[in-house]
This record gives C-alpha cells, sequence and structure tokens, in this order.
C-alpha cells in the first residue's frame, strides 16, 4: 500500500518535471491521444451523462414537489448540481472509461516489456506515454464537466417545467442570482485537480501491474476504485476550503 501511494507520488512528480522541460514537443502526442479518446469514449459517455443527469433531475424535482417549494428549484440545482453531482459524475465517467484503458495500455505494454525497451533505448516512458495522457485527462475532465453541467440543468429545466408547473424564467432567475465567480472557478480548478489525480493514479497502477493477463485486470479494478475514492475526497476537501475562504457561496438568494 505504501509502495503503490509513495510511486503514485513519484509519478506525480516526474510528471511534472516532463511538463516543464521542453513543453513545445509533447503537445502533438496529446492531440492525438485526446481524439484517439473522444472518438472511443463520446457517445458512451454523453448517454451516462443525460441517464444520470435526468436521474438527479427527476429526484430533486420530486423532493421540492413533496415540500411545496418546486419552485426553488435553480437555488438546489446550484449547489446539488455544480458543486457536488456534476464533479462527482464526470470523474466516474472518465476513471471508468478513459482511466481504466490507460491503466489497461500501459500494464499491456509492461508485460510486454516496452517500458524497458524504451529506457533502454534511452527514451522516457513518462514523456513519451503519460505526459500526454495525462494531460488530455484534464482537458477531457474539464470538458465533459461543463458538458455535464449544460445537461443537467437543461434537464432541470425540463422535468421542473413538466412536472412542477413552474415558469422556465423562474428557474433560471433563481439559478443565475445565485451563481457566484468564485463557484465556478473553484469548479475549474476542482476538476483539473480531480482528471490529474485520476491521470496519475491510472498511469502509476499501470506501470506497476503484476504480469499476465490477471495482473492487468486487477489493475484496472483497482485503478478505478482508487480513483473514485480520490476524487469523492478531493471533492469534499475542496469544497470545504471553497465554503471556508468564500463565506459568500454560502448564502442562498
Amino acid at each position: 500500500m505504501l509502495f503503490q501511494v509513495g510511486h503514485m507520488g513519484v509519478v506525480g512528480a516526474q510528471v511534472a518535471r516532463a511538463a516543464c522541460t521542453d513543453p513545445r514537443t509533447y503537445w502533438a502526442d496529446t492531440r492525438d491521444d485526446m481524439y484517439y479518446v473522444l472518438r472511443r469514449i463520446s457517445v458512451p459517455a454523453f448517454f451516462a451523462l443525460i441517464g444520470y443527469g435526468l436521474l438527479a433531475a427527476t429526484f430533486a424535482v420530486a423532493i421540492l414537489i413533496f415540500l411545496g417549494a418546486a419552485n426553488r428549484l435553480g437555488t438546489v440545482y446550484l449547489t446539488f448540481i455544480i458543486r457536488e453531482i456534476s464533479p462527482l459524475l464526470t470523474s466516474a465517467v472518465v476513471a471508468g472509461a478513459i482511466g481504466a484503458a490507460t491503466t489497461s495500455e500501459l500494464g499491456s505494454r509492461k508485460i510486454r516489456e516496452e517500458l524497458d525497451a524504451l529506457r533502454v533505448l534511452g527514451q522516457d516512458p513518462i514523456r513519451l506515454l503519460v505526459l500526454p495522457r495525462v494531460i488530455s485527462l484534464i482537458a477531457i475532465t474539464l470538458a465533459y464537466n461543463i458538458l455535464g453541467i449544460l445537461m443537467t440543468v437543461t434537464e432541470g429545466l425540463i422535468v421542473v417545467s413538466t412536472l412542477g408547473d413552474v415558469e422556465p424564467n423562474s428557474f433560471l432567475t433563481t439559478f443565475m442570482e445565485n451563481i457566484t465567480v468564485p463557484e465556478i472557478i473553484g469548479n475549474l480548478i476542482k476538476m483539473t485537480l480531480i482528471g490529474l489525480l485520476i491521470g496519475v493514479i491510472s498511469a502509476s497502477k499501470g506501470m506497476t501491474c503484476g504480469y499476465g493477463a490477471e495482473g492487468v485486470g486487477r489493475a484496472v479494478n483497482q485503478s478505478v476504485v482508487i480513483c473514485l475514492t480520490a476524487a469523492y475526497a478531493m471533492d469534499v476537501l475542496f469544497n470545504m476550503i471553497l465554503l471556508a475562504t468564500n463565506p459568500s457561496v454560502t448564502v442562498l438568494r
């Protein structure tokens, strides 16, 4: 356990060093990796965001209708979606699809001794294989988080207008009155850190997996579980810091 945590820290430090060393050379690899990943997971991720967003919207509207406060959904949605649901939902989609694929690919390269071959040739596996995937994971995490927020807010607007008999303008007005700049900036920073965590953990598990198909399979399962746990811990910790340093975001209007 301590070895794995330490290796994740080492991989994170090596990724930061590689990113600062000649930063003009790895953007083409990052673009190619991002295109490859998006081509594979765009459709399932899109439908996952739709399904979970609709579930969250229906659940929130049902509770507020029961309490007789359906017109306050815009206020609840700010804390319910931007602060909690969208980051965790995006983390689950990214870790379960892209993070697992990253671990599987690096693990397969390890058991075929490709990583050792790169080192023998004087190449850095972190620079060639890990850094572009970490950067693309951060960018995709941010993109899917924004997409998830837009889709979930739209679904909430449709559901509350249909089931709650609330005017769309009322929902949008209360939502926009409560959203603040620190909330938006905090969400983007949090998702950047979560994307970085998922990338580093997935790469570390792939590079330290056991030999054979069983070793790669175990590494993929452990990677997804650790990524989700780390994302949840980061979400809770960051929200505590955000609320403590910006008391204005706790005021519901």
